[in-house]
């Protein structure tokens, strides 16, 4: 079943500055478009989320990732950086990211914001400027923040968001830890709002590293499906994040949709692998069977 991959990134650190590559010597190296492990004829498209360059570089990052279309036929959108917490002011950014076709949502992270920046006023009005335009919002949070998260939906109905990374799990901790048991509460009260979906990704980034992967996200996999339901689920990759080789990729994909949806039904497997995706991002050219 081809997928429609929610959530890639790319950097070119010698273009852009990233300054948290610095930290990071395993990613802190350019990956291009060429370098995605994709298997021939498995990926209908992928989404570009935005990768934390420097705040100031916005929209040359949207501009640089729209050149590489050329080279990169999988690109179906982009998820840009944008400043919400400005307010109304965030107007001005708006406007320009809808001047570019590719751009369908914006994100901006709050791992490592406090529970007052992302409540402030003016963040949740920047946040309703952006309903308003109909482009959606990557909510990127820690597990501690969920609870917050939940009160910056509730109080913006109109505005999709998607969260990413089912919400970053203490998967390291182990499943049936006092964590991970206060995630999946967490995680139900976020799922009773109906703006919100979620992404199957980032698992790699939580995991402890020597232990394999598949065995330490599948609960967390089948708990996120279980609250959320296929149809609001989407499958992501996290490229590079999560893994830079080409095994792990495809082992992610392969873990989610044919072990952690075993079975499920067809129409479940299509929901999580691209069709809540392109719902949520508005890609109507991928919603036909027939790119099965």
């Amino acid at each position: 079943m081809k997928v429609l991959d929610a959530h890639v990134h790319v950097w070119d650190p010698a273009r852009l500055d990233y300054g948290w590559l610095d930290n990071e010597p395993r990613l802190n190296r350019p990956f291009l478009p060429s370098d995605v492990p994709y298997s021939d004829g498995d990926t209908r498209g992928s989404v570009f989320v935005q990768a934390a360059c420097s705040d100031r570089q916005w929209l040359a990052e949207v501009d640089w990732v729209t050149s590489l279309g050329p080279t990169w036929p999988q690109l179906s959108a982009i998820v840009a950086l944008a400043p919400i917490e400005r307010g109304d002011a965030v107007s001005a950014n708006v406007e320009q990211l809808l001047q570019r076709p590719l751009v369908r949502g914006v994100r901006r992270l709050f791992q490592d914001q406090d529970d007052s920046f992302i409540l402030a006023a003016d963040t949740v009005a920047g946040a309703a400027r952006v309903a308003r335009s109909g482009l959606t919002f990557d909510a990127c949070v820690r597990h501690s923040q969920l609870p917050v998260l939940a009160e910056f939906a509730s109080r913006l109905p109109g505005l999709s968001i998607v969260l990413d990374h089912m919400g970053k799990p203490p998967i390291a901790d182990g499943w049936g830890a006092a964590a991970s048991t206060a995630w999946a509460a967490d995680l139900r009260r976020l799922a009773v709002l109906p703006n919100v979906s979620v992404k199957l990704s980032g698992a790699g980034a939580e995991a402890a590293p020597d232990i394999p992967l598949r065995g330490q996200a599948l609960p967390f996999l089948e708990e996120t499906l279980l609250i959320f339901g296929p149809e609001r689920c989407m499958v992501g990759s996290d490229w590079p994040v999560s893994f830079a080789g080409r095994s792990g990729y495809s082992e992610w994909v392969d873990l989610v949709l044919n072990t952690a949806l075993r079975g499920a039904g067809d129409e479940d497997r299509k929901a999580v692998a691209w069709r809540t995706a392109a719902r949520f991002y508005g890609l109507d050219e991928h919603l036909s069977d027939d790119k099965d």
